[in-house]
């Protein structure tokens, strides 16, 4: 896993380029509209999320045992706000995953183009670039993972209000591109796809929103050969505050 750590500070450089703006969206919505609880509004939310994930080997070449498959229990921390949606996903001891080390950053820009609203409704077209870390070993084994993928995509979003001070948001967004590791015969394509639920209760917690969510996330490694080929899939329950 130490060659991970010039990939994840690679990482966190991306991300700090974006902070600026982040903090400029974070304060930018004005008191009145906190106030009249828009029904469309958006939040900035910092959440938790247990995760149960599958990772399995699609290649050929090796046996079960040589592989950096597993099927266990994810934390993942997230970060989303208006433009920009950060989540890091850790996996050990302390989730049950005794012989397996798990790490997974990923941080997706994004900007949705609105072609339907309403009152009640919002329609929207996002256009998003999408970095993403993967780390996956085996204890007391050879048997590791470790890829970086940037990926373009496209899909659907939508906002509705349920009620005067309840919101739903929905957004599903696959993407396309290229997946490398350090070695020159470790790259190839991978293509992702997501989707996520929100429900926002605004002024549930004092003046803060409480979100109660559900996520899926789903990744196809297409690399070089036949001994990287891996497929990931996972579906999380999320639960965040957000303001």
């Amino acid at each position: 896993m130490k060659k991970l750590i010039p990939f994840t500070l690679l990482f966190i450089l991306f991300t700090l380029i974006n902070v600026q703006t982040v903090t400029a969206q974070m304060f930018s919505v004005e008191e009145d509209e906190r106030r009249d609880f828009t029904p469309l509004a958006s939040y900035t939310v910092a959440g938790i999320s247990w995760e149960i994930a599958e990772f399995r080997f699609v290649g050929e070449g090796l046996d079960e045992s040589e592989t950096a498959a597993f099927e266990n229990s994810i934390l993942r921390f997230r970060f989303e706000s208006s433009g920009i949606h950060i989540s890091g996903g850790f996996g050990g001891a302390l989730t049950g995953m005794d012989e397996t080390s798990f790490i997974n950053l990923n941080a997706k820009l994004f900007q949705d183009l609105n072609i339907v609203r309403a009152n009640r409704f919002l329609l929207s077209v996002p256009i998003q670039i999408v970095s993403d870390l993967i780390g996956v070993q085996k204890a007391n084994t050879n048997a590791e993972f470790r890829q970086n993928g940037f990926v373009f995509g496209t899909g659907i979003a939508s906002r509705i209000g349920v009620a005067e001070r309840v919101n739903l948001s929905l957004r599903a967004t696959p993407s396309y591109g290229f997946s490398f590791a350090q070695g020159p015969d470790d790259g190839g394509s991978l293509f992702m796809a997501s989707s996520k639920v929100r429900l926002n209760f605004a002024q549930a917690i004092g003046d803060n929103v409480l979100t109660f969510g559900y996520d899926f996330d789903y990744r196809n490694y297409n690399l070089e050969g036949t001994v990287n080929d891996y497929r990931f899939s996972s579906h999380a329950i999320t639960i965040g505050i957000g303001f």
